[in-house]
C-alpha cells in the first residue's frame, strides 16, 4: 500500500512539476523579449518564476532522499532560499502598488530608482543568506519526501525563525497592503466628482473613473496572487506543525504539501494570463468608448501586465 503511494506521489510530482517548469519558462521567455522596457514588476515577476523553478528542481531532484550527506543539504538549501524569496517577491508586489497608488511615489523620483535596486537586491540575496544560517548549527536532514529542516528536539526552533516567521511577516504585510489599497479606492470612489460636474470637468472625470477602475483591478489579482501563494505554501507550514507537536510523520499530508508548493509555477501562469486578457480587454474597451478622449491613466506603475507580449 505504501509503494503504491509513493507511486501515485511520484507520478503527481512529476506532472505537475513540468506544468510548472513549462509556465516558469514562458514567462522567463517572456521577460526577456521586453527586459530593456521591463519595469519592477516584470522584474520581479521573472525572480518569483526563477524561484518557483528552483524550488521545483530541488524537490524533483532527490524526491525520496534516503543519504543525508551533501546532495541533502544542497537540496534543503536550495528549497528554503527559494520559498522565502517567493514570500519576498509577493510582499514586494504589493508594497510597489501601495506606494504607487496610496503614496503617490513619483517614477522618476530618484528614491524610486533606490527602491526598485534594493527590492532586486532583497529579493535575490536575502533568501540565499537566510538558507545559509542552519549549515551553522547542521539544522538540514533528511525528511521522507525531500531534504529539509529538521525538527527533532530543539531543531523546531531553526526552522521557527527562518521559516514561518518570514512566512507570516511578509504575508501578513502583503494582506495589510491590501486592505489598505482597497480602502483608498472607495474613499476615492465615494468622493469622486458627481454627474453633474461632468461637463465641466470631464476630464478630470475620466481620469478618475480610469483609476479606480485600473487600480480596482489590479489590487484584486494581487490579492489572488497572494491567495495562491498562502494556497501552495500554508500546506507545508501545517504538516511541518503536525510533525512538531504530535511528534510523528505525516506521510500523505507532506505529499500533499510538496505537491502544493511545486505546483505554483503553473498557477502563477495561468493567474498572469488571465490578467493579461482581462486587462487587455479592459484597455481596449475604454480605448474605443466614444466619449474616452484622454489616455487611460496607469495607476499601477508596478503593473507587470501592459508590459508583457504575451
Amino acid at each position: 500500500m505504501q509503494e503504491k503511494g509513493s507511486a501515485l506521489y511520484l507520478t503527481l510530482l512529476i506532472i505537475i512539476s513540468v506544468l510548472s517548469l513549462i509556465g516558469c519558462s514562458v514567462l522567463l521567455f517572456d521577460y526577456l523579449q521586453q527586459r530593456k522596457s521591463a519595469n519592477l514588476a516584470a522584474k520581479l515577476l521573472a525572480i518569483l518564476s526563477i524561484s518557483d523553478a528552483i524550488y521545483v528542481i530541488a524537490v524533483v531532484s532527490n524526491p525520496t532522499p534516503q543519504i543525508d550527506g551533501a546532495l541533502c543539504v544542497i537540496q534543503a538549501l536550495l528549497k528554503q532560499s527559494s520559498s522565502v524569496s517567493t514570500f519576498i517577491v509577493n510582499f514586494f508586489f504589493c508594497l510597489t502598488t501601495f506606494l504607487t497608488i496610496v503614496e503617490n511615489i513619483d517614477i522618476t523620483d530618484e528614491r524610486y530608482y533606490k527602491y526598485k535596486r534594493n527590492a532586486k537586491f532583497f529579493s535575490i540575496l536575502f533568501p540565499f543568506l537566510i538558507a545559509l544560517i542552519p549549515l551553522t548549527y547542521n539544522g538540514y536532514g533528511i525528511q521522507y519526501y525531500a531534504c529539509s529542516f529538521k525538527t527533532q528536539n530543539d531543531y523546531w526552533i531553526g526552522e521557527f525563525l527562518l521559516f514561518y516567521v518570514p512566512f507570516g511577516f511578509f504575508f501578513g504585510s502583503s494582506i495589510f497592503f491590501l486592505f489598505k489599497i482597497t480602502r483608498f479606492l472607495s474613499e476615492i470612489q465615494s468622493n469622486k466628482l458627481g454627474h453633474e460636474d461632468y461637463r465641466v470637468f470631464r476630464r478630470t472625470l475620466i481620469q478618475q473613473n480610469s483609476q479606480i477602475v485600473v487600480g480596482e483591478q489590479y489590487t484584486r489579482f494581487l490579492f489572488y496572487y497572494t491567495l495562491v501563494h498562502l494556497f501552495c505554501w500554508l500546506p507545508i507550514i501545517l504538516s511541518s506543525i503536525c510533525e512538531i507537536i504530535w511528534k510523528g510523520d505525516f506521510v500523505w499530508f507532506g505529499g500533499i504539501s510538496y505537491l502544493c508548493a511545486c505546483s505554483q509555477g503553473f498557477l502563477d501562469f495561468v493567474l498572469f494570463m488571465i490578467s493579461k486578457r482581462v486587462s487587455s480587454r479592459s484597455y481596449v474597451q475604454e480605448r474605443s468608448n466614444s466619449y474616452m478622449s484622454v489616455e487611460p491613466v496607469d495607476i499601477y506603475r508596478g503593473s507587470v501586465v501592459y508590459n508583457s507580449s504575451l
